[in-house]
């Protein structure tokens, strides 16, 4: 049986986010769960889900893909989201 593709529900918040940003992403296992990060603070692995959002590639780590149904304003670093909120 085929493996199943690999196709998380992105948030419209999220989107936009993703496509503003200036650097690709990556969702990295983290002690507080699944967090967003730029590549250049998590750079992606060869073993990762790749998924293109607008011109932008989110990379997602295989340990946490399974468990990922989608990519919500929950995975944004806390920095992120005080910046956010400025």
């Amino acid at each position: 049986m085929p493996a199943k593709p690999f196709l998380p529900k992105i948030t419209a918040e999220m989107e936009d986010y993703i496509c503003a940003r200036s650097t690709d992403l990556r969702v990295a296992t983290t002690c507080e769960g699944p967090l967003l990060f730029s590549i250049r603070i998590s750079p992606p692995k060869s073993t990762d889900h790749v998924i293109t959002v607008g011109e932008r590639k989110v990379y997602v780590s295989a340990v946490q893909a399974p468990f990922i149904k989608a990519i919500d304003s929950g995975m944004l670093p806390r920095c992120a989201i005080e910046k956010k909120q400025r």
